[in-house]
């Protein structure tokens, strides 16, 4: 079995016009012949979330490191959320991020979880499936890792056991673009790139896509990371 991850995040144009940082946060890193990743979109209305997101990355991959491969899906989530807080004390708010995170060990079982907005797309024993559930309330409102509670978190668990299969994670900066049958076709073009190529270059062919985007004048930051499974 063979596995490959990429990812790449980019600066809206809004946020590019008025010297903004990019609010977005991506994460590809190798663990033991197996891949974590993780996006994360810091809240536009908090004045310090472009460095709530970069730390939201960054404890994931710390939490992913040392936990046991035992420990459930919500468990890590748990405490990706809590060592995130202990960051910030009191002021979380000013920091406030969603987060999408993914881990697939070198036997290709998987684990994710998603709070807030974003999309987490899983293809399993070759069946495709959107796991972030319906937005419920208005477009404005979404959770963070300031806020949710432990119901908030969306988790699934997984097998990669066949060529094709893996999972994608993206901010709403692209998933509010996509059209909802749409989404296999999307994930399966990621994966053939990147299988026809390697990290790098799918990286530099996913930068220029987003820096490209279809949706004319959108200026939200846009991330997006994934693993899959090659051969």
């Amino acid at each position: 079995m063979k596995l490959a991850a990429t990812g790449s995040s980019v600066i809206g144009p809004a946020h590019e016009q008025d010297s903004l940082p990019n609010q977005d946060a991506v994460m590809v890193h190798g663990i033991q012949n197996g891949w974590c990743i993780a996006v994360c979109d810091g809240l536009g209305s908090r004045e310090k979330s472009h460095i709530g997101s970069k730390k939201a990355v960054q404890q994931v991959r710390y939490i992913l490191r040392r936990r046991e491969p035992i420990v459930t899906a919500l468990e890590i989530s748990q405490s990706i959320q809590s060592t995130w807080l202990d960051q910030f004390g009191d002021n979380t708010q000013s920091y406030e991020t969603t987060c999408l995170w993914a881990h697939i060990n070198s036997r290709g079982r998987g684990k994710a979880a998603q709070v807030g907005d974003g999309l987490l797309l899983v293809k399993a024993n070759g069946v495709f499936r959107s796991i972030t559930p319906l937005r419920d309330g208005f477009g404005n409102q979404t959770q963070t890792l300031a806020q949710a509670k432990t119901t908030d978190w969306v988790t699934k668990e997984f097998q990669l056991s066949r060529p094709g299969d893996g999972v994608l994670l993206m901010t709403d900066g692209i998933s509010d673009d996509l059209i909802p049958d749409q989404l296999e076709g999307f994930f399966d073009v990621i994966y053939q790139q990147l299988k026809s190529s390697n990290k790098r270059r799918c990286k530099q062919w996913l930068t220029k896509e987003l820096k490209n985007w279809t949706t004319p004048k959108h200026g939200d930051d846009k991330s997006i990371a994934g693993i899959f499974r090659t051969e």
